[in-house]
């Protein structure tokens, strides 16, 4: 039987124990992009970070349009955080919540993981790279790159994913979407949160290898290349797909009406649960 698999696509995930690991509560600038700011809970003030700043619970960092920032903890577990985006670390233990936007999450094995909660759902990794995406309305979307990750509901439903998996909520439901397989290769190479800063990240050779599997998977026909894109319309075992080529020809049409910003092909990753045609 061939497993099909798509470039694109609409996410989520959930906590395993990390019990004795350092809690996750600071980390330093070690990439700043463009508009990245820290906003004091307390006084509601907004500074500009910079690099080598440290970021402390319970502040909040809030990054504008085409904007960037990577955060490197003491236990070198990394965060790297999207463009449009607002988190912070809790009080104690090693969790982010995530209240919009996106979040690459990377922990090295031995470090005690951690968990990212937003609204819709909660993504718990242990050795792990994920990202995770938090829309308005509670939707929600989380591929994982390498390692393994579980995806819980507030009811309790969860499911676990694997390197080259996606599931995903869609603002409003509360109920999973479709379990899918995801196009490693295509999604890392086009991905700012892996492709946008300077120094690599430290687990690219080890999801070098899971696109090397799934490549082999396509080459022998064990998986299925299906070169489309999922939007956002699904249901618990369907979901609305659209031709990749057909999409970029669309964008090309697009382009000269769009001031906020440029669709292209290489930032489709990070446009969450839009129906871009």
């Amino acid at each position: 039987m061939t497993t099909k698999f798509f470039p694109l696509f609409l996410c989520l995930a959930l906590p395993f124990a990390t019990h004795g690991a350092v809690p996750l509560t600071e980390a330093v600038f070690s990439q700043v992009i463009k508009d990245v700011n820290v906003v004091n809970v307390d006084t509601r003030e907004s500074t500009k970070a910079k690099l080598g700043d440290t970021f402390k619970n319970p502040n909040v960092i809030r990054t504008g349009p085409d904007s960037l920032a990577e955060l490197m903890a003491p236990d070198k577990t990394v965060t790297r955080v999207g463009a449009n985006t607002a988190f912070s670390f809790e009080k104690s233990g090693r969790a982010i919540n995530l209240e919009e936007g996106s979040v690459l999450f990377h922990s090295p094995k031995g470090k005690g993981g951690g968990t990212i909660r937003t609204k819709g759902a909660s993504a718990a990794v242990l050795g792990t790279t994920l990202v995770v995406t938090a829309t308005d309305g509670g939707g929600f979307k989380a591929i994982v790159l390498e390692g393994k990750g579980q995806i819980t509901l507030p009811n309790g439903d969860f499911r676990v994913l694997t390197a080259g998996q996606v599931t995903f909520v869609l603002p409003g439901a509360r109920t999973f979407g479709p379990q899918l397989n995801i196009n490693l290769s295509k999604l890392v190479e086009n991905s700012r949160l892996v492709q946008g800063f300077e120094k690599e990240l430290p687990s690219k050779p080890i999801i070098q290898i899971e696109i090397d599997r799934q490549i082999k998977q396509i080459n022998t026909g064990q998986f299925e290349d299906t070169k489309k894109l999922v939007v956002n319309s699904q249901t618990k075992d369907t979901v609305t797909t659209v031709d990749s080529t057909v999409l970029q020809e669309a964008v090309k049409v697009m382009e000269p009406r769009t001031r906020d910003v440029t669709l292209t092909t290489s930032s489709f990753g990070d446009y969450a649960n839009q129906l871009l045609l």
